[in-house]
């Protein structure tokens, strides 16, 4: 080999390590990127993740109200799930929560539709229909919403929903709102005041103070019968019936007498703009996951009907709650920023949907279990019901009969309050049962009216025979 060939050869060999070592060099910074990049994106996540406050609290309203006993069933449910301290706080009405909302001193609230602008605020869920109630002490002769004028009247807290309510209700009937007397005052305030004459009262139908208030006997409510032309001036309200006897089943006088023509809002649960996202979702899971509350509060809308609710200002968290896969757009944007790890983070992915699948498969196979639970319950209800039903067969005594008349009516009382799932509520087993409930009732009440008017004739023969005898008696005198 000539010189000048050694040499070159001798430098060929000397730049492959240089080579080598070059591209080594280079993977390992490409690695240490990776490294930096991934710790970055950790910090970055580290720093703006979604945690809950450390203290809940929510604005309620009075603390006999449906507001208040919503709020306190709420707060033990976040309690289970967040294990976190959550308050619920009396207050005044709609009008203040807002405004705790808009200064930070409350994270929920339960607000009246219609009752403040929603301005700065988010809905996270329509509740449940809060209905006008228009109460009259008995005996005064008051006997539509005219004859209100000057009277002493209830009509709740400066700053509520209801008093709002209340003055677009006179305000209908062109009733001077300034001549009222004791305006400030607490419909439950009816029951020991007795110079308090009516009460105007936006709530709920399971308000625990309006259910005791009228069961007493002592009250009437009044019809709205503008009810249509109040939900066309004001767009918050809709016309509304009150069953009859939703109060008090008594047979000589049910609260209502009739079905009772009134108005209704909307509950609303809302949160201050910006709130946590994972609040939210813990709220609304709280919400919609609890069959305490449910069982508690059987008025509450379903998440399927709250779902139809498009007009409402909801958080984006609210209105993202449906969409369980609406989380996949966030991890598809991950995985572009860490393409290098795609195959990993695919692999997590197909593992987070499988637990997904199973986590599905696990509650479907739980709502089937109480699904079945709840129909052997409804069964227990129809025997009970037709063992009533075999009993007034053999009974011709009106007390007892009435007593199964009760029977019938809190029978059925319990299944609506207990049998909450939303499939059985449209089984034709249900429909059987309260087609059942309704016969025997008819049936009990066909025959207290024949029972009775039997017992009338027989007492009207008999005193038409002691008349006559009296009359033979004294011909055979004279």
């Amino acid at each position: 080999m000539s010189e000048p060939e050694s040499i070159r050869a001798h430098l060929r060999h000397a730049g492959a390590p240089q080579k080598r070592s070059r591209s080594a060099t280079l993977r390992q910074a490409a690695v240490v990127t990776l490294l930096v990049l991934i710790l970055l994106s950790l910090l970055a996540w580290w720093l703006t993740r979604d945690v809950l406050p450390e203290q809940i609290r929510i604005a309620t309203a009075e603390s006999g109200g449906l507001y208040y006993r919503f709020g306190k069933l709420l707060a033990e449910e976040l309690e289970r799930r967040c294990q976190c301290g959550v308050e619920v706080l009396e207050t005044r009405g709609s009008v203040e929560n807002l405004e705790m909302l808009r200064q930070g001193r409350a994270e929920l609230a339960v607000v009246q539709a219609g009752s403040g602008s929603l301005e700065g605020h988010e809905v996270l869920a329509p509740l449940y229909r809060d209905v006008v109630h228009v109460i009259v002490r008995r005996g005064l002769g008051m006997e539509s919403v005219h004859d209100l004028r000057g009277r002493r009247l209830a009509l709740g807290p400066t700053g509520s929903g209801t008093r709002y309510n209340a003055q677009a209700v006179l305000r209908h009937y062109r009733i001077d709102y300034e001549a009222l007397q004791e305006k400030d005052r607490y419909f439950g305030e009816l029951k020991e005041d007795q110079a308090l004459e009516a009460a105007i009262i936006t709530t709920g139908l399971l308000n625990p103070d309006l259910q005791q208030l009228l069961a007493g006997g002592q009250f009437d409510l009044l019809p709205i019968l503008v009810a249509k032309s109040l939900s066309l001036r004001h767009h918050h309200f809709s016309a509304f019936e009150i069953p009859r006897g939703f109060f008090g089943e008594d047979a000589a006088s049910p609260v209502p007498p009739e079905d009772t023509l009134t108005v209704a809002s909307t509950s609303l649960l809302m949160a201050g703009r910006g709130t946590s996202g994972r609040l939210v979702q813990e709220t609304l899971s709280a919400l919609y996951g609890s069959r305490r509350i449910r069982r508690q509060i059987p008025t509450l809308l379903t998440q399927s009907e709250a779902a139809l609710w498009s007009d409402l200002p909801l958080h984006p968290s609210a209105a993202e709650y449906h969409r369980p896969y609406g989380g996949l757009g966030i991890l598809a944007n991950f995985m572009e920023t860490l393409a290098a790890l795609k195959e990993l983070l695919f692999a997590l992915g197909a593992a987070l949907y499988l637990g997904w699948g199973q986590y599905q498969r696990v509650q479907e196979r739980e709502r089937q279990a109480a699904m079945q639970r709840d129909k052997d319950h409804l069964d227990d209800f129809l025997e009970e019901t037709i063992r009533i039903e075999k009993a007034q067969m053999e009974s011709d005594d009106p007390a007892r009969l009435r007593r199964y008349l009760d029977q019938v009516t809190e029978i059925k009382l319990r299944a609506l309050e207990e049998l909450t799932h939303e499939d059985l509520r449209g089984d034709v087993n249900f429909s059987i049962f309260l087609q059942q409930c309704t016969d025997v009732v008819h049936k009990i009440q066909a025959k207290l009216e024949v029972l009775l008017r039997n017992r009338a004739q027989e007492s009207s023969g008999k005193e038409r025979i002691s008349r006559q005898a009296a009359k033979n008696a004294k011909s055979q005198a004279h």
